[in-house]
């Protein structure tokens, strides 16, 4: 989650607005009623999840028993940097 937007608008979104409105199909005409509706989209997923949503980069420790399958304790994840298996210090490729 970023705060979007140029220097007279900030917008609190998941997605920058010229995304949103690329996909959505709305021009600059339609820029007011786009805002309100990617805001009050994003506002209205955080109270479903009961979480705030914020990008953030995010370190975490799992015991590893030898399988493909990693699970992680926070969610939704954007991108896997490295898996580093301790012990022998070899890193995996995510």
């Amino acid at each position: 989650m970023k705060i979007q937007g140029n220097n007279q608008n900030n917008l609190y979104t998941l997605i920058p607005l010229e995304d949103f409105k690329a996909v959505s199909g709305v021009d600059n005409r339609e820029d007011k009623l786009a805002r309100f509706c990617l805001v009050t989209a994003t506002l209205t997923i955080e109270q479903y999840c009961k979480r705030k949503l914020l990008h953030k980069k995010y370190f975490e420790k799992i015991d590893f028993y030898s399988d493909l399958f990693v699970p992680l304790r926070e969610y939704p994840v954007s991108e896997v940097l490295a898996i580093y298996v301790f012990g022998n210090g070899e890193m995996l490729e995510p």
